[in-house]
């Protein structure tokens, strides 16, 4: 991780990159540790609020991770919900995510039972408690909520049929989250989902990790089928990269899509109420409007009708 000390103060520097880098001024280091895993940074900051970096990587930000979170969190849960609510409400699993954005969405939502969190590293969610509770926002007083500290990727092999949604809001493939990526992990993730489960995950930045997107999305389309998999876009101001992708697949059931699709999910969505700063279904489905040279290469707009 970088920090720097200017002549204006202290600035913080992500090197994702090798040939780009991305830097923001830092009001005051909250916390800093290095964990059994990972380094782990929360900081504050005169424009973006609070800040969580893992490894030098930015995870989230206080002014914006409301995008993030939300579209990844309420796109599963009412494409879950679109195809039908089990009598005993939705099993949530979110994969990584301890700082706890990601449950928190899903906790909003009275239709699900449960909500699994599996992180490696305990201390992210721990930090994050002490430092930057706004974040998970008491999602983890929620005696719905489950935390389990071990590999999530051991962890999703150990189950079949289990789950409703699953969510994967893992960090880049980069040190413990590498397992996390690939092939063999979505397959894991399709056998833990029951029928007309939902799979939802990040793809990476479409023009500076264009071939993490298009490796994630050929793994997704490959486990789940073409016609079951979308890609979608959002844009966050604390994330290099610009246009960042998320994909969601669906197990065995068709995916909702067009008019009919979109009306499904405002029904829904008018039925929650939920407090929202940035989710809407016609986000969702404009989201999933995709660059041209997306469309043409494995025609997954979401838009369009898939065979």
């Amino acid at each position: 991780m970088a920090l720097i000390e200017a002549n204006d103060g202290l600035w913080f520097q992500e090197d994702l990159y090798a040939d780009i880098a991305y830097s923001f001024r830092v009001s005051a280091v909250l916390h800093r540790e290095t964990s059994a895993f990972q380094d782990i940074l929360i900081l504050a900051t005169p424009m973006l609020g609070k800040v969580l970096a893992l490894d030098g990587i930015v995870q989230c930000a206080q002014k914006d991770e409301a995008i993030y979170h939300e579209m990844l969190a309420h796109s599963g849960v009412f494409l879950r919900l679109a195809l039908g609510t089990p009598e005993t409400g939705l099993e949530v699993l979110v994969v990584g995510g301890g700082d706890g954005g990601v449950a928190r969405e899903c906790l909003k939502h009275d239709r699900v039972a449960g909500v699994t969190v599996v992180d490696i590293d305990p201390r992210v969610r721990e930090t994050v408690l002490m430092h930057f509770p706004e974040l998970p926002a008491g999602a983890y007083d929620d005696p719905r909520l489950t935390v389990v500290d071990t590999d999530a990727a051991g962890f999703v092999r150990g189950h079949w049929n289990r789950f409703d949604l699953i969510v994967a809001d893992t960090p880049d493939p980069v040190g413990a989250a590498k397992p996390l990526f690939g092939r063999e992990f979505v397959a894991d993730c399709h056998v833990a989902l029951k029928d007309g489960g939902v799979f939802v995950r990040h793809g990476g930045s479409l023009l500076l990790q264009t071939r993490e997107f298009l490796d994630a999305r050929e793994d997704v389309a490959a486990v789940f089928g073409t016609g079951r998999t979308r890609a979608g876009l959002l844009a966050t101001c604390s994330y290099l990269g610009g246009w960042f992708t998320w994909l969601s697949a669906v197990k065995v059931a068709p995916y909702p899509q067009g008019e009919p699709g979109l009306r499904a999910l405002r029904a829904l969505f008018e039925r929650a109420a939920l407090d929202v700063r940035w989710y809407s279904p016609e986000l969702q489905f404009a989201a999933g409007v995709l660059p041209a040279w997306c469309v043409d290469d494995q025609g997954l707009d979401m838009t369009r009708p898939q065979t």
